[in-house]
């Protein structure tokens, strides 16, 4: 059939799209937003949870300036940022990161990590979704 792919490109689909999305990722641990913003869509979906409700309800925000402003938001904050972990999950990526004393800012306590689920469409990411925690991002991630 037509829209068949063959034996094996969905594995290296993966493996590229968990390769971006490190790249990217470890860009923004070094503060690096213009580095970040090269891989993201303009039409980006970024769904945040505000850091201020101990429940937050997820917010959805739309296109690549809504993303440039918070990074230089969090630039004036200067915590480091550790990448923990990168990974396929069905069709997106899973990725961690642990911001030591990031807990400080916000009402949600999560052992000072964030959970992305980021997908990620012709090279590009096209949405970013924050995740309570690690189960909430694989129970949302669309089947692989």
């Amino acid at each position: 059939m037509a829209n068949e792919q063959p034996p094996g490109n969905e594995h290296a689909t993966a493996k590229a799209n968990v390769d971006l999305v490190r790249t990217a990722f470890e860009a923004f641990a070094r503060g690096d937003a213009v580095a970040v913003l090269e891989f993201v869509d303009r039409d980006l979906e970024w769904t945040f949870l505000d850091p201020s409700v101990r429940d937050p309800q997820p917010a959805v925000c739309h296109g690549r300036r809504q993303l440039a402003d918070r990074l230089a938001h969090r630039s004036g904050r200067a915590l480091p940022t550790e990448l923990e972990e990168v990974v396929a999950v069905g069709k997106q990526v899973l990725a961690v990161t642990h911001i030591p004393g990031l807990d400080a800012f916000r009402a949600r306590q999560a052992d000072d990590r964030n959970y992305h689920l980021v997908t990620v469409e012709k090279g590009r990411i096209t949405a970013l979704r924050a995740c309570r925690s690690r189960e909430e991002a694989v129970a949302l991630a669309s089947p692989g």
